[in-house]
């Protein structure tokens, strides 16, 4: 919304009134006879309307006509009636400029939800596809009584489905969908080990390993979105890794927060990078070159959901290169950390009758 009073009209002739979040016009300048009025103008630029107040028209890329009807600017002619309190602020190059960036920040917002709707679509068809033909395989080694081949199969469907989930999920937070309210506690060590198992495929496709090392029981606090995090950081590894790579992804605990880092070869950094890699819509340089395409807001959303759980989220990388194809790598480590919110006692528990049954199994192969 403008900061302005201000009329918008669609390309079909549809308009709505927004009051202005900051200047709002003066009650006699915004009835609906005036409005009607303002509503035939079409002439783009400055123009005088109503008692000689300014009025500016534009017209945005889709069509969209803005009017900002009822200014009373410095630097311009005084307008013959004069209602209390309304005084100029501002001149009508500050108007423009003020305008014409709201209309690039549109455009700009709009090529990125566009972009990230595109790789959604393209995400979703991978999925549907991988889940459909995986269900007939399925099927046909339940027929074949291949029991074994049957779980595994059914596995690749579930994490391609919890994929689904996440992408989905992904969306509709970026897109501050309200739907996250209910508080959950959540196991972080079992969602980052179910994402590592859902993009095991990815990895095998460019011969890059990925390995989970920790342990955690602890669970994180907050809405049930935490997988976002470890699949967009998870998802980027694979992306940029060069062919032949490993990823290692650790979770540990401390005294009050669980820890969880990946780490991969990536592109090099440019300066201050660190931080701007988390900034909305920003993207390296040099993983631009590796990829040209990108929306750069899966680490800002990565960020924002962590932060959702009272956590932080930071980077760093070493500052030994390595030139592959002509752009630098480097050995690079996204860490995110959670505040601890109790234990997961029946996984706690079952890992620890486990290990008194190993034990016992060791025991008595050594008698």
């Amino acid at each position: 919304m403008l900061a302005f009073s201000s009329i918008i009209i669609d390309p079909q002739g549809n308009y709505q009134f927004h009051d202005g979040t900051i200047f709002s016009l003066p009650p006699e300048l915004c009835d609906t006879f005036r409005i009607q009025r303002y509503l035939k103008l079409e002439k783009l630029g400055w123009s005088k309307s109503e008692f000689g107040y300014m009025t500016l028209v534009k017209v945005d890329s889709r069509g969209n006509r803005y009017i900002i009807p009822g200014l009373y600017l410095e630097n311009s002619d005084r307008p013959t009636k004069k209602f209390y309190g309304y005084k100029p602020q501002l001149s009508k190059a500050q108007v423009e400029q003020y305008l014409d960036h709201h209309l690039e920040r549109l455009v700009e917002a709009r090529n990125a939800s566009e972009g990230e709707l595109t790789a959604l679509v393209h995400d979703l068809r991978h999925l549907s596809s991988s889940i459909y033909h995986s269900a007939l395989e399925a099927e046909d080694a339940a027929r074949a009584k291949s029991w074994n081949d049957t779980r595994d199969l059914v596995r690749t469907i579930i994490a391609s489905q919890t994929m689904l989930k996440v992408r989905i999920d992904y969306l509709d937070f970026s897109n501050s969908v309200d739907r996250f309210d209910d508080i959950e506690k959540i196991p972080v060590y079992s969602r980052v080990d179910k994402v590592i198992r859902c993009f095991r495929a990815d990895a095998r496709h460019k011969d890059v390993e990925i390995t989970l090392t920790g342990r955690s029981y602890r669970l994180a606090e907050g809405p049930n979105i935490l997988d976002i995090a470890p699949y967009t950081l998870i998802e980027n590894a694979i992306k940029y890794a060069p062919n032949n790579s490993e990823i290692t992804v650790n979770v540990e605990d401390t005294e009050e927060d669980t820890k969880v880092s990946v780490n991969s070869k990536g592109p090099a950094f440019g300066s201050g990078d660190e931080t701007k890699i988390f900034e909305k819509g920003f993207r390296g340089s040099n993983a631009t070159l590796i990829r040209a395409n990108g929306t750069g807001l899966g680490l800002y959303v990565a960020r924002e959901v962590v932060e959702t759980f009272n956590g932080e989220m930071h980077a760093e990388q070493s500052e030994t290169l390595e030139m592959i194809g002509g752009i630098p790598f480097a050995s690079t480590t996204f860490h995110f950390r959670l505040p601890t919110a109790g234990e997961d006692m029946v996984r706690k528990q079952k890992y620890e009758r486990l290990q008194r049954g190993r034990a016992r199994r060791r025991g008595s192969k050594l008698n």
